[in-house]
């Protein structure tokens, strides 16, 4: 019997509609160039995730590794940037 945390998720729960719009908001990130939207998206994915409608690993597979790479570089930058730069310029 798996623990209580580590018992997967019903299938019955996985949403490919959320998947498809979970691609998009990550993509959106990329095109914007923005790392606080990308830390943003990446609460909204983590949450939507422990809620059992999405599946990280094919998220992360539908995205090209320069998609991937971008995202990353996004989620790397020091929160100290956005103090001085306003994302939305």
């Amino acid at each position: 019997m798996l623990e209580a945390n580590q018992q997967s998720r019903s299938p019955a729960q996985f949403d490919p509609a959320t998947h498809v719009e979970c691609l998009g908001f990550i993509r959106a990130a990329i095109a914007e160039g923005c790392p606080q939207t990308a830390r943003d998206i990446k609460n909204v994915l983590t949450e939507t995730y422990q809620r059992g409608y999405l599946d990280r690993a094919k998220i992360w597979a539908d995205l090209t590794p320069a998609e991937q790479k971008q995202y990353r570089q996004l989620l790397a930058s020091p929160p100290i940037v956005n103090d001085f730069l306003d994302c939305g310029f």
